[in-house]
This record gives structure tokens, sequence and C-alpha cells, in this order.
């Protein structure tokens, strides 16, 4: 009986052994399976199913290989861009004379993309009040009807006096047409009149410049990148002369918008539509037309002027200098000439004029002695405004807007400026 007893004891207790010992294989397996999947999962690698996009047969042939790769989805190419740094004309002169104070100009051929003259026309400088005019490119290009309106905040007046900006004169709770933003920006550099077309175009001036930048981009222009819609200064705001000259060149190229372009930059004075802020409107005069009132190019030195003034801009900051961008005309073709870094007003126009005498071709008046005469070309540029305008002062730490600068303040009276 006591055998019997204790034989089924160890029976019982070799069962619990083997239990347990199942048990203990079934938790280490368990264990191990856990720390595989851990360090799966810690590497970051995962099982391969072989068989996966594979044939039923098993074999890729060329043919699956090639559907394979077409399935794939296609490189994004980058677009190509709207326009081709000019070559140096076979005529290209370095810009150099005496009485220059431009650190930076070129010379432009718009119809063949060919540069004339050039000084430090690749480095970047900081472009001013310049910058207005891929801003009204911009805006004609987003706007289907240039009579629609915006409506001036309190707001808007507010960070523009807190910037010391020049402006045009629009008022708080004024609604203005687009067409009077456009002549606004243009003739007398008024940052109110930008951040209008901004806040109308993008919703904010933020906005607008990723348009402006998505626009150098799209030109293909590699040195140029704008942070404000107006030329206030920035050091993160530059371009270059020739990027300024190649934007007027997009913009008189372009047929969709250059007629209007052309009229803007060439107007020498606008008055805006009346508002409930200004009954009689506000007159609107050109900067860039007064500068050059009474001047002309004469290429030939017969005292004949043999060269349209088309029209242009204006730039000043304390950090820019004085900068001028103009287009000119000679037969059926245009010619931009930029400057930056003039010492004065006076002379960033004389640099300009000087440059377009010197370099523009003169391969029209060869063996011609009967040049166009003077009242014809009088007639040609009749746009020229006789009355002085302010000097252009797109402000960086001093008001300007309303105290001209000391080079110009015999021929420029105070009272002019707008307010």
């Amino acid at each position: 009986m006591m055998k019997k007893l204790k034989m089924k004891r160890m029976t019982k207790i070799a069962g619990n052994y083997a239990g347990n010992a199942a048990l203990c294989a079934i938790l280490i397996m368990i264990m191990l399976l856990a720390i595989g999947t851990a360090a799966l999962v810690v590497t970051g690698r995962t099982s391969i199913n072989e068989n996966q996009n594979m044939p039923a047969n098993g074999v890729v042939s060329f043919a699956d290989e090639s559907s394979a790769v077409d399935q794939q989805e296609p490189v994004q190419e980058e677009p190509k861009a709207l326009m081709e740094y000019p070559e140096k004309d076979y005529e290209f002169q370095k810009i150099s004379f005496d009485g220059l104070t431009a650190k930076y100009g070129v010379l432009l051929d718009c119809e063949n993309n060919k540069i004339y003259a050039g000084k430090n026309y690749k480095k970047k400088a900081y472009p001013a009040s310049l910058t207005k005019l891929m801003t009204v490119i911009i805006a004609l290009e987003n706007c289907d009807d240039i009579s629609d309106t915006y409506k001036f905040t309190k707001s808007d007046i507010k960070s523009l006096s807190d910037a010391n900006a020049s402006v045009a004169g629009f008022s708080a709770g004024e609604k203005v047409t687009v067409e009077d933003l456009l002549y606004g920006a243009m003739l007398p550099s008024g940052a109110d009149a930008t951040l209008g077309l901004a806040n109308y175009v993008a919703g904010s001036e933020k906005e607008f410049v990723k348009l402006m930048n998505a626009k150098v981009k799209e030109l293909g222009l590699t040195g140029t990148h704008f942070s404000n819609a107006s030329g206030l200064h920035d050091d993160d705001h530059y371009s270059t002369v020739l990027d300024m000259a190649m934007i007027v060149e997009y913009a008189l190229n372009n047929d969709k918008i250059s007629d209007e372009f052309i009229k803007i930059i060439s107007a020498k004075d606008y008055t805006t539509y009346k508002s409930n802020k200004h009954e009689a409107g506000i007159p609107l005069s050109s900067i860039f037309m007064s500068r050059y009132d009474g001047f002309y190019i004469d290429r030939d030195e017969d005292g004949k002027e043999d060269a349209d003034i088309i029209g242009g801009k204006t730039g000043f900051t304390d950090e820019s200098g004085y900068s001028l961008a103009s287009v000119y005309k000679i037969e059926d073709t245009y010619y931009v000439c930029v400057t930056m870094k003039s010492t004065t007003a006076e002379t960033a126009t004389s640099d300009n004029l000087t440059i377009a005498e010197r370099y523009l071709p003169v391969y029209d008046l060869l063996g011609d002695d009967s040049s166009s005469s003077s009242e014809s070309s009088a007639e040609s540029s009749s746009t020229v405004d006789v009355t002085p305008a302010p000097i252009d002062q797109t402000e960086s730490d001093q008001n300007t807007s309303t105290v001209p600068d000391s080079s110009a303040a015999d021929s420029i009276p105070n009272d002019e400026v707008p307010m």
C-alpha cells in the first residue's frame, strides 16, 4: 500500500515537472518572439515577403520590368525659365567715365536680349523703390479688372506711418481703384499704394511677396530676393541691376501687360478717381519725369534728340543710395538702363543719361545726314513733366516723406511732397 502511494506521488511530481517544463518552454518562446519583434521595431527592419509584387510564375521578364518602371511616378522636372540671361553684345563696353557716381549699371537691349554696357551688373545691391516695378507687374498679371477697388484700413495707414514710408496720400477708410493704386505706386512711389495692391491681390503683403519671389524663380533670375512690396530696406531684400533690367524687359515683352505697363511708367501725372475721402481725387506727379525735365539723348552730338525717353522708376533709401531704371526707345527697339547707388538724385539722372548717350547703338544714325528734328523728338517725349515733383523717398530710418534730400532742396519745395 505504501509503495503504491509513493509511486502515485512520484508520478504526480513528474507530471508537475513536465507541465512546468512545457510552460517554461512556451514562456521562453513568447519571450524570444517578443525580443525579436522589439529588435525589428528598434532597427526599423521588417520582414520581407519575397513574392510580393512578383508575377505568378515567379519570373520577371524585361517587359515586366519596363512596365513596373512605367508605373512609377514620373520625375518632376523644373519648368524652363521664361527668360535667359543676356549675352554681351559684340560691341559691349565696360561702363567707365569721369563723373560717374553709380556703383552699379547696365544697358540692356530688350529686343535682342544683349548687354551693350555694364559695371558690376551681376553684383547684389539694394534696389529700394525699383522694387515697385515688380509689384506693378504682379498686380497687372493678377487683376482682371483694374476698376476693382480696395478699401484702406486704419492698420494699413498706421503701418506705413510707423515705417516712415513715402505715400501717395490715400486715407484710412478710402475706397480706391486698382488703377489708382498702380499709378500711386509708380508715379509718387507710394508705399500705401503698394500695400493696397498687395492686400488686394494676395490678402496680405506677406503672401504677395511670395508671388513676387515665385515670379523671380519663374523668370530664372538668380540674384534677386524680395522681402516687401515697396522697397523699404531689409538685409534680405536685394537684386542686381541686370536682374532689374530683365524684370523691365519681361514687362515690355509681355503682350498681356506691356501696353498698360508702358502707359503707367510713361505718365507724367495722374489724378485718382474721386472718393469719400478725396472728392476731387488725388493729383499724382511722376518723380521720374520731373527728374528728366529738360533732358534729351544726343548720341551723335549734333545737338538734336535722337532717342525717346519712355519712362521709368526712381528709388532711394539710406542704404541703397539713389537708383534709377529708365526705358529708352530707338525706332522700334526698347532699351533699359538701370543704375544703383548713385550719390544724389541729380547724379543718378546724369549717370543714367550719360550711359545711354555713350553706349546706345548708333547704327540707325550712320550715313544719315538728316537726323530727326528736335521738334518731332520733343513730341515723342511730350509726356515729360515740367512741374517739379518730390524726390523718391522710400525710407529706412528717417521720415523723408516730408523732408526732401538736401542735395535737391533748392529745386524741390517741401510743400509738393504727397501727404
